[in-house]
């Protein structure tokens, strides 16, 4: 899976951030085998972070946008939503019948 972090507004995301969400990012990979690509954008502009994460899998793409007073708050939140559509997706996936 290629991740590509990218930060607005002059704050750049550190190493350990950046290392923390790789390993989150992995992770998702249970869930659904196919992902091809992630690009996530961390947004400080105002009081609150904002995170939005998008997903490229084989035909489908998932987005995931959560916005909170800390970053990591936001970037859980987003990892979760992103987390229960990939679960979803998996599902729809394991029940189709031809």
């Amino acid at each position: 899976m290629e991740i590509q972090i990218t930060s607005r507004h002059g704050n750049k995301a550190s190493q350990t951030l950046q290392e923390t969400i790789t390993a989150e990012l992995q992770k998702l990979e249970k869930y659904y085998e196919k992902i091809t690509s992630c690009h996530i954008i961390l947004d400080s502009e105002h009081v609150d972070k904002t995170v939005e994460i998008t997903m490229s899998t084989q035909g489908h793409q998932i987005v995931g946008n959560a916005k909170a007073e800390n970053i990591g708050k936001a970037i859980d939140d987003a990892i979760a939503k992103v987390e229960r559509q990939l679960k979803k997706l998996n599902e729809k996936i394991k029940n189709h019948k031809a």
